[in-house]
């Protein structure tokens, strides 16, 4: 199966750009269109063989907006479509001092608590930090924002799954979505909530 582009950090970028014997630059190059959740094709500065290649081994967007549902308040929710068919939520909500989106971490959820459906059918799978970062991208792209002009500026760790079930994953997500190379949102802007897995 295609691995995930965007799992991939900036050290990681620069391994496979000299594995394909592309100057070191390509490397930054990917990664911010990547941030701006560009496609293979959208990707115009890159060589069109590269282009090829990298769709041939990677899968460019890890996540696609399949529906999205308007409140009256302003609050939009979003279906997403990950790469295998599996399906995930997420909700943006505005606010005076900026938009606050809802990030899922898990397909299904374990812990089974009483009030909230994600846990019904059990976990799926763990999300991957680059699934998890997609949610993210792909809705800053909807709202028209990019790399230097985000539109998200608020996250809440609490859709679908139990934030700390899926520890590592979750944690290189926050250290990517917090570097000033992403979207470079505050650790101070953002919310994780857990139903209490006190180890972590």
């Amino acid at each position: 199966m295609k691995e995930l582009l965007v799992d991939k950090s900036i050290v990681e970028l620069k391994e496979l750009v000299a594995l394909y014997n592309q100057p070191a630059f390509r490397a930054k190059q990917i990664y911010d269109y990547l941030v701006d959740y560009k496609s293979f094709d959208e990707m115009t500065s890159l060589p069109k063989d590269f282009r090829k290649t990298l769709s041939e081994n990677y899968i460019d967007r890890a996540v696609e907006i399949i529906e999205h549902y308007h409140s009256s308040d302003g609050t939009i929710k979003f279906l997403f479509k990950l790469y295998d068919g599996n399906i995930i939520e997420g909700v943006l909500m505005a606010y005076k001092y900026g938009n606050t989106q809802c990030v899922s971490t898990q397909v299904g959820c374990r812990m089974k608590c009483s009030f909230c459906a994600s846990g019904l059918n059990g976990l799926v799978r763990n999300l991957t930090k680059g699934e998890i970062l997609s949610e993210v991208l792909a809705v800053n792209m909807f709202l028209s924002g990019n790399k230097t002009d985000r539109k998200v500026t608020n996250l809440v760790l609490m859709g679908s799954g139990e934030p700390f079930d899926n520890y590592d994953n979750v944690i290189s997500f926050l250290r990517e979505i917090t570097s000033k190379d992403n979207l470079n949102i505050s650790i101070r802007n953002i919310s994780l909530s857990t139903c209490g897995l006190v180890d972590k």
